[in-house]
């Protein structure tokens, strides 16, 4: 018996071998799989995580500087998004899946630093080949966001906001920034951080705002001189799209920025993580 036993071992210990060393190569091409399959729970198999992991590489530049557990929570977050939120075509637009993937990565991206990223005042999207015209506000728009239904996008302007990640222009994140601020009062949850704070990191960008509100020159671009919500939303896209540049000419309403998102967008190395607090 003892000498079976003994032979039945020699004959199993190369092939765990291998099997170990092969786990482990998988491990190490994809440790964020694994993050999000025991860390983070989310139930998509390796192929759906890839196809997922792909598109986010080659769309989002947010994505590719964050860690294996970084990625993991944006896929995490993003795989629930796609779930809760409804996403239709509108005209000939042919809808993909990396068109899904990308609109979803908007929401995480904006508020990857807060607790809650629903935005449950947004039942979904609509998004629209190119520019589109809206009925209510009798215009043509690349996007538009009410206070409670669906954001409606653009895709040609949405695509390009990521694909230039520096012009300022971000129409993905400037129309989740109008979201996420109507959250406070349409959502049935909303992020209390963020709640806490707006009030104050308002005061610090009121002076910026009437300064641009009186056709004055500034580092942001005009449009955010429209009013106190566009004023917002220009801010996140010069946050995310020219951190260095926005630090440098405005760094109280940069700072604050941070804050108020949780998201140092400088600091690639941390996931992004605020390391000051005041």
């Amino acid at each position: 018996m003892n000498v079976f036993i003994q032979l039945l071992i020699l004959i199993s210990v190369p092939f765990v071998i291998v099997y170990a060393v092969y786990q482990f190569h998988l491990y190490k091409e994809g440790k964020a799989f694994y993050f999000n399959r025991i860390k983070w729970g989310t139930k998509i198999n390796r192929a759906r995580y890839l196809e997922i992991d792909t598109v986010l590489n080659k769309r989002i530049s947010f994505y590719r500087h964050l860690s294996d557990n970084g990625r993991a929570k944006f896929v995490n977050r993003l795989c629930h998004l796609l779930a809760i939120k409804k996403i239709v075509a509108k005209g000939k637009l042919i809808l993909t899946e990396e068109m899904k993937i990308v609109v979803c990565a908007s929401v995480v991206q904006l508020t990857f630093g807060l607790r809650s990223y629903e935005l449950d005042n947004i039942k979904g999207f609509c998004i629209h080949p190119t520019i589109f015209y809206n009925s209510f506000m009798k215009a043509y728009l690349k996007g538009s966001t009410p206070p409670e239904g669906f954001i409606s996008l653009s895709w040609k302007d949405l695509e390009h906001g990521f694909l230039v990640e520096n012009d300022k222009y971000n129409l993905g994140l400037h129309e989740v920034a109008h979201a996420l601020k109507l959250s406070l009062k349409y959502a049935y949850d909303f992020d209390s951080k963020f709640a806490s704070y707006i009030t104050k990191w308002e005061k610090f960008g009121n002076v910026e705002f009437l300064k641009m509100k009186r056709g004055n020159e500034s580092f942001l671009r005009k449009y955010g001189g429209v009013n106190e919500h566009e004023f917002f939303a220009v801010c996140i896209e010069h946050f995310f799209e020219v951190p260095e540049q926005f630090q440098y000419n405005l760094p109280k309403i940069f700072y604050h920025l941070t804050i108020l998102l949780n998201i140092d967008p400088l600091n690639y190395e941390q996931d992004y993580r605020v390391v000051k607090q005041c």
